[in-house]
């Protein structure tokens, strides 16, 4: 039975809680909130992960971000970031140019609710639903048509406030998996080509192959340029000799490549992926783990290095502070493109072992092609990530929109993933 005083306790609570816009002084009252939001699942399995100082860096890269604190006597007991940009929607429009009629992408501003916390002890008290709608607001004066936010299908506590309280809808449910990264380089054919593009060459290719993908970000330039961008890569088979043709294609950015035109008509093969150091940004560590499976990791570890050959799944240690990084723009062309985009993977797999991180990931729509190459470990990976969405267009959208309405269209077979969100 709950007593008098402690309605009465919550009460003033709710009353006195300040949301407020992040200061840079905050900067170690919010690692103590972390503190605090790890220990209400004390003894328990869980990942937790390390911003390494800067409670930004997950929206930062974005074109615009905002972070929001609630406070409460002057404590910290709340957070939510969010960001703002321009997306390609589910619509698009047919033009005809030079008598043949093209798809053109259609976009939408959209906006990005992530990272909301509250201390355990001021959880259930109206808090969250606070930040959130302030959040909210800010989309809004940014002029964002939509907000989106992404939660785990049994994180039954975020999809009731944000389907229940704040209208949002279930939109889209892909993929997340994560290969673990080994003791040993894995091995690519020597029959495939691999070439590293320039960022203006990538921005062609992706805006040429994946142009109307789902959620594709307008500012594809800015990603592929960023710091945090480790590289684009292209596959090919090495007896189509078709890497050159593809270099050429990107340097006349997407306008010339007759020859790539004609190998893509007759279905030539090829992939291309992009790498980003999610590394550089946070770290993650596997907590109360048990003295079996801390064992057992090490000997699959010490058995893989001793027997390389016999291929033996070893396990990272992930019970230590250790990086991740993040593929993304994963995509294929061709009969066999499937197989170089799985060499690529790999690739990225022994570039996250030269830069000691311990683990890729990679975030795909369960209908997009690439969905069956990407190598992966169940155990650690999940299937369906739930992203949900909420309008927020005012009538000065719908002229541009008529009266689509992206919450409700069905989903493209691709979805990329900007990595500046993870």
């Amino acid at each position: 039975m709950v007593s008098r005083s402690a309605v009465m306790d919550e009460s003033s609570i709710r009353r006195e809680v300040t949301i407020r816009r992040y200061k840079d002084v905050d900067v170690e009252r919010l690692a103590e909130l972390d503190k605090r939001c790890e220990m209400g699942a004390a003894g328990s399995e869980s990942l937790a992960f390390d911003l390494l100082g800067d409670p930004l860096c997950r929206v930062r890269h974005l074109p615009a971000f905002h972070m929001l604190v609630a406070e409460v006597g002057g404590e910290i007991v709340g957070v939510i970031r969010g960001s703002v940009k321009d997306v390609v929607c589910s619509q698009s429009a047919l033009i005809v140019k030079e008598k043949a009629q093209i798809r053109i992408p259609l976009y939408a501003r959209v906006g990005y609710l992530l990272g909301l916390r509250v201390c355990p002890l001021h959880r259930r008290m109206g808090i969250a639903l606070k930040l959130a709608q302030s959040m909210e607001e800010w989309c809004r004066s940014q002029n964002a048509e939509y907000v989106y936010m992404a939660t785990e299908k049994d994180n039954e506590a975020s999809l009731k406030l944000f389907t229940g309280k704040l209208d949002y809808v279930h939109f889209r449910t892909p993929a997340i998996f994560v290969q673990p990264v080994h003791v040993h380089d894995r091995h690519i054919s020597s029959r495939i080509q691999l070439t590293k593009i320039t960022p203006d060459q990538a921005t062609a290719l992706y805006r040429a192959s994946m142009g109307t993908a789902e959620f594709f970000p307008k500012d594809i330039d800015a990603v592929l340029r960023n710091k945090l961008c480790e590289g684009t890569w292209i596959a090919t088979w090495k007896a189509d000799d078709l890497g050159e043709s593809l270099k050429n294609f990107a340097c006349e950015g997407g306008r010339g490549g007759k020859v790539v035109e004609k190998e893509w008509a007759r279905g030539a093969s090829w992939a291309m992926l992009s790498v980003w150091r999610s590394n550089d940004l946070f770290q993650c560590e596997y907590k109360n783990a048990s003295w079996l499976k801390k064992t057992g990791a090490a000997l699959s570890r010490w058995l893989d290095f001793c027997l390389p050959g016999c291929g033996v799944p070893s396990v990272p240690n992930f019970f230590d502070p250790f990086g991740v990084q993040f593929m993304f723009g994963l995509h294929s062309e061709g009969h066999r493109g499937g197989e170089l985009l799985h060499s690529l993977c790999w690739h990225a797999h022994n570039l996250a072992r030269k830069n000691n991180c311990k683990a890729i990931m990679s975030e795909v729509a369960p209908s997009d092609p690439a969905f069956h190459s990407i190598p992966h470990w169940k155990k650690l990976s999940s299937t369906d990530d739930m992203w949900c969405i909420k309008s927020l267009r005012s009538s000065q959208f719908i002229d541009n929109f008529d009266d689509f309405d992206w919450c409700q269209a069905p989903p493209k077979p691709v979805l990329f993933v900007d990595p500046r969100e993870v």
